[in-house]
């Protein structure tokens, strides 16, 4: 016990940002799978993200990570390759302990309750796949855009949109009273919902994208920043859509904890998108984020939603 709150504390917060907060709005009974959940797939997310490592490597080890939940002999595999191969090329110091303690977030995983075992399994096998493909995609392949939106949307829901699934299997579990909502509307609005993070995440990120050589988004030149840009107001509108059922979400949840946890995310993202509608190509070098003082407006909205 005393470890899962030491990794909740010294390693969580320093690698989640924002979502920090959310987390600590959840009620007790949900705050560990998600915490835990997180830890995972931003492990994950960093081993993919590591661009000093052959790509190749990369996808043998993500291709080891979700199988490494119940195979302790893979998981082995998998923490001397990272030891060996990833941990010394991270600079930010918050990943550089994760990967650090990866082994300690596995065993945290090893005690939880038996429901949450699957629900984080699925959700990571997704988030998974998403990340290889994008390795095969970009690294190896040599793409310089995903191909159509189709493959844009697949992306998001498999990095994001399936979290919105776990989220709501989280809450059930958790509380069978979880949401007024039929189950399956439920996990399609979450899935949508996901998305429409992500994507945020992918126009608020494009400057560090293009100088990495790749676009997610589907152009027909991913050199051209102008061509970029005007793709770029496309998706911020499609972004705000499947944002909108974030809200249609957070309504249906009962329980108030849990609804504001759940609405916060996406007020922050509706605001993130209105500066990026304000934002030139340099802007967004300089990097487009909400202030402290709309993150504190937002929560407070957060808690009479």
């Amino acid at each position: 016990m005393q470890q899962q709150v030491d990794l909740g504390k010294s390693v969580l917060k320093g690698v989640s940002r924002s979502f920090y907060l959310t987390i600590r709005l959840l009620p007790r009974l949900m705050r560990e799978p998600v915490s835990l959940g997180y830890l995972l797939a931003r492990a994950s997310d960093t081993i993919a993200d590591t661009e000093q490592v052959p790509a190749g490597l990369r996808e043998a080890c993500l291709a080891k990570f979700t199988p490494a939940l119940k195979d302790k002999e893979v998981r082995e595999e998998l923490i001397e390759l990272i030891r060996t191969s990833f941990i010394e090329y991270q600079t930010n110091d918050k990943e550089r302990l994760l990967l650090e303690r990866l082994d300690d977030v596995f065993h945290w995983y090893d005690c939880i309750i038996e429901w949450a075992w699957d629900a984080i399994a699925v959700v990571l096998d997704h988030i998974c796949k998403g990340q290889m493909h994008d390795i095969r995609h970009f690294a190896v392949n040599r793409h310089a855009s995903l191909e159509d939106a189709k493959a844009l949307e697949t992306y998001c829901y498999q990095v994001a949109g399936s979290v919105g699934e776990f989220w709501s299997e989280v809450g059930y579990q958790s509380n069978h009273r979880f949401s007024r909502m039929e189950r399956a509307l439920l996990d399609e609005a979450g899935g949508e919902y996901g998305i429409g993070l992500q994507l945020v995440n992918i126009l608020r990120d494009l400057p560090e994208d293009y100088a990495n050589g790749r676009c997610y988004l589907p152009v027909a030149n991913a050199g051209d920043k102008e061509e970029i840009m005007r793709a770029a107001r496309e998706w911020r509108q499609k972004a705000r859509t499947y944002i909108e059922s974030g809200f249609t979400y957070a309504r249906s949840i009962r329980q108030w904890r849990s609804r504001v946890a759940t609405v916060l995310p996406a007020m922050i993202a509706k605001e993130t998108l209105d500066l990026l509608d304000r934002a030139s190509w340099e802007d967004l070098e300089r990097g487009v984020k909400v202030d402290r003082a709309t993150v504190k407006r937002c929560l407070r909205q957060a808690l009479f939603y």
